[in-house]
This record gives structure tokens, C-alpha cells and sequence, in this order.
């Protein structure tokens, strides 16, 4: 019986495999659709705007920042290639589920590479921002969905119950997720904490100026010389 069971198994999904490889690929479509939309981030009315409203949200985001780091998206992770050759590295999922992304907000968009991870997958991906990233995250959730109304990305809704979790936040926040999600398969980031050493020599003396990013809780370090 148990063999017949895995033989069952094995032929359903030999049966679905066509299917789940036409829904990853229909992922690469539209995350690459979403990297030219990105191509004038920053040059556009529109997006300017954007620009302003995530560092009136997070003073830690200065303009030209966001900018980078969407430039950084569109360019590593969002260009065909290597969407396809990142993707095609791993089998497709036999059975979807909704995977919870809780994001930090520390550096602009830093929750972006699970929201792709999730859905590249074949999962379905529910959206919890932070509160100091609120702009920046839901512009591209809402341009995912105006590409693909029916992709499975949606903002979470208060007490909804996930079948996993992916969730980044202070080492305090961090003992809140493994209490609020214990019993739930997850992947749970702290604190991480690195160390610069600037020697000076790459700005004019006398004017050197730079920020550190001590955690994920998005604590920096103001350093003049």
C-alpha cells in the first residue's frame, strides 16, 4: 500500500510538473516586466513623488538612496537572464502555500528579494511591511499587481493565520515571532551587527562623512571627521 501510494503520488505530479513549470516561468515574465517598469524610478513625475513620500516616511532614506537601491533591484535581480538561470536552478513547488513576508525597514525595499523568492517558487505571498517602509513596498505591490492582477500577493490582513513565515526584525522582535508563529515552519532573522574600517583616504579631508548600519532594527552611526 505504501508503495502504491508513493507511485500515486510521483504520477500526480509528473501529471501537474507542465503546469507548475508554465507558472514559474509566468513569474519570470512578470518580474521582468516589472524591471522595465522600474528602468525610469526616479525620473518620472510620478515616481518622484514616490521618492519624496518614502523619505518623508523614513528619514533614514535619503532620495538618491532609493533610487540606488532600486536601480540595484532592477539590474541583480530583475533582468530575464537571470531570473531564468536563478529560477531554473530550482525543481517547482509541488504544493503552494501562503507564506507570510514580516519586513525590516532599515534600507530601502530590503523585504524585495523574499516577496521574489516566495513567488518565484510558486507560493503565495502576503505582505506585512514595515512601518518605515510602507511607500516604497506597496508601489511595487501594486505595480506586480497591474501587471498581473491575478498573481498571489496581497498585503496581509490582521490575524490572518500563514502556512509559513519569513520574517526579519530586532532580536526583540525576533522572540515575538517565535511566539506568534510557533508551530508554523519559518525562517527568522535578528540583529546582525558588522563593523567598517575607513581609513578617510575616499573623500576630501575634513568632510568625511558616512552612516552605519548597526542592525536590522535600522539603528545607524553618524561618523564625521
Amino acid at each position: 500500500m505504501l508503495l502504491l501510494g508513493k507511485t500515486q503520488t510521483a504520477f500526480a505530479f509528473a501529471l501537474a510538473y507542465p503546469y507548475l513549470c508554465r507558472s514559474m516561468n509566468r513569474m519570470i515574465d512578470i518580474f521582468s516586466v516589472l524591471g522595465h517598469r522600474l528602468a525610469a524610478f526616479g525620473k518620472t513625475p510620478d515616481t518622484v513623488e514616490v521618492v519624496r513620500r518614502a523619505a518623508v516616511e523614513n528619514p533614514w532614506f535619503l532620495p538618491q538612496e532609493i533610487i540606488r537601491a532600486v536601480k540595484a533591484i532592477r539590474c541583480e535581480m530583475l533582468e530575464r537572464q537571470r531570473l531564468e538561470a536563478w529560477a531554473g536552478a530550482y525543481p517547482p513547488v509541488r504544493t503552494p502555500k501562503r507564506v507570510l513576508v514580516v519586513m525590516a525597514g532599515n534600507i530601502p525595499l530590503v523585504g524585495f528579494f523574499d516577496l521574489l523568492c516566495v513567488l518565484a517558487s510558486g507560493h503565495a505571498c502576503r505582505v506585512k511591511p514595515s512601518s518605515k517602509d510602507t511607500v516604497l513596498i506597496g508601489y511595487v505591490v501594486d505595480l506586480l499587481r497591474t501587471i498581473d492582477p491575478a498573481i498571489p500577493l496581497r498585503m496581509a490582513e490582521q490575524g490572518e493565520r500563514p502556512d509559513a513565515v519569513i520574517a526579519t526584525g530586532s532580536d526583540n522582535a525576533n522572540r515575538y515571532f517565535r511566539m506568534l508563529f510557533g508551530g508554523i515552519p519559518s525562517l527568522l532573522r535578528g540583529s546582525r551587527q558588522s563593523v567598517a574600517v575607513l581609513s578617510g583616504s575616499a573623500w576630501p579631508r575634513g568632510t568625511m562623512v558616512t552612516r552605519c548600519t548597526s542592525s536590522h532594527s535600522g539603528r545607524r552611526l553618524a561618523i564625521t571627521a
